[in-house]
């Protein structure tokens, strides 16, 4: 289309051109640096080992940080480090020794940048081991561990610092309702007031108002739950917080921009469901948010830069992508992985991209790949 603007369309259109070309110009010198890339997925590169089930971190200098995990034996819990995604260099480093392996564990950022590790399994089991690891001199510290040893755990950094151990497995499966809070600055656990289900599996999310929610998980018996709880820290008490209107477990819950949380999935009473529910902090009550494309548990759920929610991986080792926008409570397809990958580790690394990494294929095999995904 031709545009006039009083005679001067030739002096418009060389203005235009330059301009079109100088940011041309740009992006390509972008791209071939690695500071720009087209929206979509892309390939990463592979980390030091291959593991599932490991905990995940953003750190506070932008790189992602996957600790333990099952290794690729299938039947070993070997891991004592963790691999670091830096989005600077493109690549994986290994960190230093950890003091115990993890799998399935609790994982936190503590407000001065270092990183609390909790419990999970060990090579002897279920264990109640916590350790403290600094980025900036990649070391690990051991720090007090758990009053009760405990995996399928989560752990939530409260708006003064502490962190919040809530539920996971005691023994033989058995779910717990006991509930630890950690203090930094004196490394000590304290036991808070428990929950009024036991639970593991569950998602713990820190809302705007400095309570935590809790929803679903697996109860006695390994049955999913749809009950939700709140916790207050100011009280050290509990309260109800509604029931989803599916019961699930291995799902995720992510917190959205305006306060309310996203919850996707997860393992119902028939297997891996497609059902997703919306919490409103403002009212205390829960709204569908729509049904993904896959239904899928055992996935993550990453938000992103626009506010949108991108959902990857997941089981069955599903390839489809997708997104969630807060704004018009909508899902579309983001594209698709190139490997199918449950029990994945994930996080947004500083440049703004979606890193998944790892996981366990379709056939059980531990995957030391990764998938970048850029808006």
């Amino acid at each position: 289309m031709t545009t006039t603007h009083h005679g001067r369309t030739s002096a418009f259109h060389s203005v235009a051109s330059r301009r079109l070309l100088a940011a041309a110009a740009l992006l390509a010198s972008l791209t071939v640096s690695g500071l720009a890339s087209a929206a979509g997925w892309t390939a990463g590169p592979a980390m030091n080992h291959a593991r599932a089930g490991a905990g995940s971190v953003t750190l506070a200098d932008g790189r992602v940080m996957l600790v333990g995990g099952a290794d690729a034996k299938r039947s070993a819990f070997a891991f004592y480090t963790a691999d670091l995604y830096n989005p600077a260099t493109n690549a994986w480093t290994q960190s230093s020794y950890s003091i115990a392996p993890h799998y399935l564990p609790g994982i936190a950022l503590l407000q001065n940048g270092n990183v609390l590790i909790a419990g999970g399994l060990g090579s002897s089991g279920i264990q109640s081991t916590a350790e403290i690891y600094a980025p900036a001199s990649n070391t690990w510290t051991i720090a007090s561990p758990l009053n009760q040893q405990r995996y399928a755990l989560t752990l939530t950094t409260l708006q003064n610092g502490h962190v919040l151990a809530v539920g996971g497995v005691i023994t033989n499966g058995t779910p717990q309702a006991t509930v630890e809070r950690y203090n930094p600055a004196t490394n000590t656990w304290t036991l808070v007031a428990p929950l009024a289900t036991a639970r593991r599996d569950h998602t713990a999310t820190l809302l705007g108002n400095g309570k935590v929610l809790v929803t679903g998980g697996e109860g006695a018996g390994w049955i999913p739950l749809s009950s939700a709880e709140l916790y207050d820290p100011a009280t050290n008490t509990w309260s109800p917080a509604g029931n989803l209107a599916a019961v699930r477990s291995f799902h995720t819950a992510t917190a959205l921009a305006n306060g309310d949380v996203l919850v996707v999935g997860g393992l119902g009473n028939n297997g891996p469901i497609a059902g997703t529910e919306r919490y409103s902090l403002a009212t205390n009550t829960w709204s569908s948010a729509g049904t993904l494309t896959s239904a899928r548990q055992q996935h993550a759920a990453i938000a992103m830069p626009s506010g949108k929610v991108l959902i990857a991986g997941g089981w069955p080792a599903t390839t489809t992508t997708e997104l969630y926008d807060p704004a018009t409570s909508t899902w579309s397809v983001a594209g698709h992985l190139a490997q199918g990958r449950n029990l994945v580790g994930a996080g947004l690394a500083g440049n703004g991209k979606a890193v998944v990494a790892g996981g366990s294929s379709s056939i059980n095999v531990r995957l030391s790949s990764s998938e970048l995904y850029t808006e």
